[in-house]
């Protein structure tokens, strides 16, 4: 399933998602005591997925408890199982970095079912290429019982960039009945012409 895009090395791609989680670290997961990442087992989702640990444990306190990383695997409900039996209070979706959009997009979806069975009521955080490969959630939203299961979750939240700006925003989603999607911002942050240059060379691949 890999598939990374050949513009930049698999470091560079690393250390772009060291820049990256720690944003996430600190604004996304903001709020929350108990934080799930599902990540898919590869070293680009891994790498924003510990950054984001990091950041996340010394911005709101060290401790034990915190913060979990679970491995994507297609047993879902398994997964899920898992997950939901740890008690987060928000679980994060980290899909993108090495995968295809396609299956990206298929990973979601699956996992997304597994959780809507599970009766998980919390926080969704969502990163911003699992957003791309969902086509901004259209392809989750136009199966009516997964559009009545993010729309009865807790929250959704949502970080998208803008490499020209220089910026990062971060995002409160709001699934409509009809399955319009729209974005509040509650908060951005700015970034380095070295973050910003490596994401533009960093394309999701295809």
């Amino acid at each position: 399933m890999a598939a990374v895009s050949g513009r930049l090395s698999v470091g560079e791609e690393a250390y772009l998602r060291a820049l990256t989680g720690r944003l996430v670290g600190r604004e996304l997961f903001k709020g929350y005591n108990k934080v799930a990442i599902i990540t898919y087992p590869d070293r680009i989702c891994e790498s924003v997925s510990a950054a984001a640990s990091v950041a996340f444990l010394e911005r709101f306190g060290y401790g034990p408890g915190k913060v979990m990383i679970f491995d994507y695997q297609p047993d879902t409900k398994a997964l899920v199982d898992k997950v939901v039996s740890w008690g987060p209070e928000a679980i994060y979706i980290a899909f993108g970095g090495e995968q295809k959009m396609a299956d990206v997009n298929d990973m979601t979806i699956k996992l997304l079912r597994s959780l809507s069975d599970s009766g998980f009521k919390g926080a969704l955080l969502i990163h911003v290429r699992t957003w791309l490969a969902t086509k901004q959630f259209s392809t989750i939203t136009s199966d009516s019982k997964l559009r009545a299961y993010l729309r009865s979750l807790k929250e959704i939240r949502l970080f998208t960039a803008d490499a020209n700006a220089k910026k990062f925003y971060f995002n409160v989603v709001k699934v409509n009945e009809d399955g319009t999607v729209s974005l509040a911002k509650y908060g951005e942050e700015d970034i380095t012409d070295e973050h910003a240059q490596l994401l533009k060379l960093s394309l999701p691949p295809g």
